[in-house]
């Protein structure tokens, strides 16, 4: 059965992953709180959004269809998953998102154009502090005074508008700003977009580019430096950094950055909000829409399945898992006991799984486990079995542990890597809650190998070495089945 090093080194190993799973189900969060549940589950919200083009042209399919692999990209960087996407239509779209809590912001997120840009700074005015209310009538006129200044020029050149929280916490400083009709560099140029703290511990957002991209954008620093200094204020240009036409951050270029990495920053109001720098790095990590969004909805849904239906699911799981334990005691005695023990093991490991990585529950995803559960057992079924039927045939039970489990094993991993292909090919041509089944379907199988056959057999050896001697009634072998098998063995014999 193997050393007895080798055994304690695998139980060794099963207490210190029980304690990492009683972690992240009990310590982590609240445990009401630490298994994330579906849209059948638990509800969440449907937000209806419309496509369009800014230039009045008719948005396309394949249009949408970018679009709404954007947006499950941006769902899943909030930590959701098996959100509901679906097209409706030429240019509509509905996301259905479990078990979210800020409606508005993802609603905002989801439906964000992203279209990021790098302008040169013309002409700036503005910078008080105002009242919320004011903002709307500050914009007007900064709007007036910069379209006065000689850096404007009709259809050349446009104004865009800064909107920053005030250092000492109330009101919002309001800049305003004149900038070419084009960026100089586009968000395309992008290569990847991480949050940050910059030296004094300010919460930024790190751009890196491609290698192209970092070759414009350093031509474009280069470009705001040259006209500072011809217009007599060197070291005093400025990069407007523009997410959907409101400018980001606006600092100021004293030399040109070639290189590629770029920061995003606001060091004057202590650093990007941390629900800001999350929103920026999702929505430039993810790319822009192709389309324009306007949201036409946004409504809280309840449980797809009733709470009767959910309660009687999971009812049929637990009496079915219970049903499990009980056979595996009746048929194979004190086998059944290890495995049993080991089955509570999968079970709660497998909780810790789907609490850490994690995994949203579905009624297909219960399924799923059940089935993952069955699985468990059926491998301990093969082993036990070859275990009797080596006993029948006059081995000690000790020797027909090591057989049956070096016999049984090659019949198990055949049986569980066809499982783990069919969860795969699940995954692959499935979405939604269909693809919770198959993700669940296979981790729980891939654990299971572990735990029943190497957590059952260390057990076993434990207990062998600990001078509890298996008998053949102990594990369900009868004497008049080892005399039948040994009266047939011996008319096998003469017959050659």
């Amino acid at each position: 059965m193997g050393s007895s090093r080798n055994n304690l080194i695998v139980l060794g190993l099963v207490v210190v992953l029980i304690g990492v799973a009683a972690y992240f189900i009990f310590v982590r969060q609240p445990v009401a709180e630490a298994t994330r549940l579906g849209l059948d589950l638990e509800g969440g919200v449907s937000a209806s959004l419309r496509g369009f083009q800014e230039d009045g042209s008719e948005v396309t399919r394949e249009e949408m269809e970018q679009a709404a692999q954007v947006i499950r990209q941006r769902v899943d960087s909030l930590g959701v998953t098996e959100p509901e996407i679906q097209l409706q239509g030429q240019d509509q779209v509905v996301v259905n998102i479990p078990g979210i809590t800020d409606s508005d912001r993802a609603v905002e997120l989801i439906g964000r154009t992203a279209q990021l840009g790098f302008y040169e700074v013309l002409a700036v005015a503005g910078g008080e502090t105002v009242p919320a209310e004011e903002v709307d009538g500050v914009k007007e006129d900064l709007r007036a005074e910069l379209e006065g200044d000689p850096a404007y020029e009709e259809g050349e050149t446009k104004v865009l508008f800064e909107e920053t929280p005030a250092p000492e916490g109330e009101g919002t400083l309001v800049f305003g700003y004149v900038v070419p009709e084009e960026p100089a560099v586009r968000g395309d140029a992008l290569d990847s977009a991480t949050q940050a703290r910059d030296p004094s511990g300010f919460l930024e957002v790190q751009m890196t580019f491609t290698r192209e991209g970092g070759d414009q954008f350093g031509d474009l620093s280069q470009q705001i430096v040259d006209n500072a200094l011809a217009n007599g204020t060197p070291g005093q240009g400025q990069l407007a950094v523009v997410l959907d036409d409101d400018v980001v951050s606006a600092p100021r270029i004293d030399q040109a950055i070639y290189g590629g990495q770029v920061s995003i920053n606001n060091t004057g109001a202590g650093g990007l909000p941390p629900a800001e720098a999350e929103e920026l790095e999702i929505v430039l990590q993810t790319g822009a829409l192709p389309v324009n969004m306007e949201v036409l909805s946004v409504t809280a849904i309840g449980p797809t399945l009733g709470a009767d239906s959910l309660r009687s699911g999971l009812i049929a799981a637990l009496v079915g898992f219970g049903l499990v334990l009980v056979f595996l005691v009746i048929v194979y005695r004190v086998l059944g006991l290890v495995a049993d023990l080991a089955l509570l093991i999968y079970v709660f490991l497998l909780w810790g799984l789907i609490v850490a990585i994690p995994i949203t529950m579905t009624l297909p995803g219960i399924a799923g486990i059940v089935l993952s559960i069955g699985v468990a057992a059926d491998a301990n079924v093969v082993i036990f079995e070859r275990i009797k039927e080596e006993i029948r045939r006059g081995k000690s039970p000790r020797t027909a542990v090591t057989l049956g489990y070096g016999r049984g094993f090659k019949a198990i991993l055949d049986g569980n890597l066809t499982t783990l292909i069919t969860a795969f090919i699940l995954f692959a041509l499935s979405s939604g809650s269909v693809r919770g089944f198959a993700v669940l379907l296979a981790v729980g199988v891939v654990l299971s190998m572990f735990t029943a056959i190497a957590v059952t057999r260390a057990l076993l050896g434990v207990i062998s070495g600990r001078g509890f001697g298996l008998t053949a009634g102990m594990v369900g072998v009868s004497k008049g089945s080892i005399a039948a098998t040994s009266a047939r063995d011996a008319e096998r014999e003469e017959a050659r």
